[in-house]
């Protein structure tokens, strides 16, 4: 009777050990990205991008400027956003605060001071000079006027965002204005790791004002099946205008991925070496935009600038410029 007892005993652990050990293989597997890159290589194997003209088709960008430094800057390079006005981008950093305009090379041509901010970690063009900056720390935007001959801003006109911070440095972490579609995407970096689009407030980019929350209307953004394993944190969005799509970039997972607006995933870009042509794993990145013609652009921590492009892309930059790009 008791060796029966004994072995029944026996196999419930067996049984509780069995789930155990299956819980945390599936913990440490998405954790590690197992369906991301089980989903990458699937990808990759189906076709080209031709064959999938309503996404940006994230398979066929490779690196052609990657890990240049971004000399100027000592440290803390975070948010990143395209101007359409000047052709330029501008970037972030939060110690010290300021934002930095660089060329599409990533060669730094001036710095600007920020007064009035704690933590700046994010930006977006909004039309013509203005700019909207997040600060992590106090969960706010501020929108700032950047002329070709300012040279500091004030962070005085403040957008409180109806995000819940668990740690001060868990606040707006990601920042991203959809002009076609007149909305501004707000994300949070983890626990919990969310994106609102914000809707309801044309009259940012066409005078400047700055809306009352309560007139604003949020949505909540997620990942649908399979996406919402792909990456662990969100370090910075972008929209892909055209299609609509949303690029989300990972910091810890060292991963990009295009959703579609309803949150399914339909392409992926590991930043990992050996892959797209990067030689190392790209390091803590922090920022990510594109360009009209869907040149990608990466920044990243310690101030590192990236840029990838399609082989379409690439024919379309050096007949405008008559020069090949840089490697």
């Amino acid at each position: 009777m008791l060796s029966v007892v004994c072995a029944a005993r026996a196999r419930c652990w067996l049984r509780r050990l069995a789930l155990v050990m299956l819980g945390t293989g599936l913990i440490i597997g998405a954790y590690f990205q197992v369906p991301a890159v089980a989903y990458y290589w699937a990808q990759s194997a189906w076709s080209t991008d031709a064959a999938h003209p309503q996404v940006l088709w994230l398979p066929q960008y490779q690196a052609v400027v990657q890990a240049r430094p971004v000399v100027g800057l000592e440290d803390n390079l975070s948010g990143l956003t395209f101007s359409t006005h000047t052709g330029t981008l501008f970037a972030t950093t939060n110690r010290p605060a300021q934002i930095a305009e660089l060329s599409t090379e990533g060669e730094v041509l001036r710095t600007i001071p920020i007064h009035g901010a704690r933590d700046t970690e994010g930006i977006t063009h909004i039309a013509g000079e203005r700019f909207l900056l997040s600060d992590e720390r106090n969960n706010t935007l501020y929108a700032v006027n950047i002329g070709p001959d300012t040279q500091a801003v004030q962070a005085r006109e403040p957008l409180p965002m109806p995000l819940t911070s668990l740690h001060r440095n868990l606040g707006v972490e990601a920042v991203s204005w959809d002009a076609r579609r007149q909305r501004l995407l707000v994300g949070q970096e983890k626990w919990p790791l969310r994106l609102l689009s914000v809707e309801g407030n044309p009259e940012i980019a066409a005078s400047g004002a700055v809306t009352r929350p309560a007139e604003l209307a949020v949505k909540e953004w997620s990942a649908r099946g399979l996406g919402a394993l792909f990456i662990n944190d969100l370090a910075s969005v972008t929209t892909h205008e055209p299609t609509g799509n949303l690029l989300l970039l990972s910091e810890e997972s060292a991963m990009v991925v295009e959703y579609t607006p309803q949150g399914d995933p339909v392409s992926l870009l590991p930043l990992w070496s050996g892959l797209h042509g990067l030689e190392q794993k790209i390091p803590q990145p922090e920022g990510i935009t594109l360009a009209p013609d869907d040149r990608m652009f990466i920044v990243s921590e310690p101030n590192l600038f990236y840029r990838f492009e399609k082989p379409a892309t690439r024919g379309m930059v050096r007949q405008a410029t008559g020069q090949g790009t840089a490697s």
